[in-house]
């Protein structure tokens, strides 16, 4: 689902608005992003979106900023946000002062901030809200884009590993170094080369152990390729919940000439429906 230059920048308006009121907010209010991030809140989800209009290659490699299950994260956490505006998104992300100055027993403490009243609550869960079903439109395509690549990559590679394993098992040793020059992983593929070149397949026991490590090899692909398939559908089922609860949004931006956004939504949330089958 490619975006047009038309909905890019009513979505691009739009989402440096809710960022813009949030930030206010949550700066006036200290509600920090947490762990040593001093920043407000918003400011860690909306480095996502300057990423993702960076064109930054490392933002989308695995673990970049852009990676599927960073993505299920954000997104996860602002579904949190909106239904607890006052509450920190991060284990340890309590705010507290970067100082550490003693203070004298008998001095009298500083006046604290004022917790923000009922409206303000009312505003942040609302900007949260109409914040998360943006972002998770905007983002699907490169959550979608990152499951799909690295799970075939994964895939790829447990299919290249069972090839090396059975020629290793017949003994045959063309078949073995061909199973191996096919070997995408250039770590393992070298790993592989060496263990020829050193003698490795005149001795049995050098070969079973050989076997066992290619095995353990495949649990660790077979396990990435669960922990990005989980993500993906974290991404999935919480992109469907934060729409659930945004529909009135939509139809206020119909009233407000921003269609384009909300058919660009609505086409994102049809998809993510047909992928999971409903």
């Amino acid at each position: 689902m490619k975006l047009s230059q038309a909905e890019q920048e009513q979505l691009t308006s739009l989402l440096t608005r809710l960022y813009q009121e949030l930030c206010e907010i949550e700066t006036q209010h200290e509600l920090l992003a947490g762990e040593g991030d001093f920043r407000p809140r918003i400011d860690y989800f909306h480095d996502a979106i300057r990423a993702f209009f960076s064109q930054n290659a490392k933002d989308r490699e695995e673990g970049g900023r852009l990676c599927v299950e960073n993505l299920a994260y954000d997104l996860s956490c602002l579904r949190y946000l909106q239904e607890k505006p006052f509450s920190s998104f991060k284990p340890q992300g309590q705010s507290h002062s970067p100082k550490t100055d003693l203070i004298e027993v008998k001095q009298l403490p500083t006046a604290q901030k004022g917790r923000p009243d009922r409206a303000t609550r009312e505003r942040i869960s609302e900007l949260y809200q109409h914040y998360a079903v943006l972002f998770a439109a905007l983002l699907k395509p490169l959550a979608d884009k990152d499951f799909l690549q690295r799970t075939d990559e994964l895939n790829q590679d447990v299919k290249e590993i069972n090839t090396v394993m059975q020629s290793l098992k017949n003994g045959n040793i063309q078949s073995i170094n061909e199973a191996i020059q096919h070997i995408e992983d250039p770590q393992l593929r070298g790993e592989l080369i060496a263990f020829i070149q050193h003698g490795g397949l005149k001795q049995k026991e050098q070969v079973n152990k050989l076997i066992q490590y290619l095995k353990d090899q495949k649990t660790k692909r077979d396990a990435k390729i669960s922990t990005i398939d989980k993500a993906h559908m974290q991404y999935a089922t919480s992109q469907l919940a934060v729409y659930e609860t945004s529909k009135d949004l939509l139809k206020n931006l119909a009233s407000k000439g921003m269609n384009l956004v909300g058919k660009f939504v609505e086409a994102s949330i049809s998809q993510t429906r047909r992928e999971m089958g409903r």
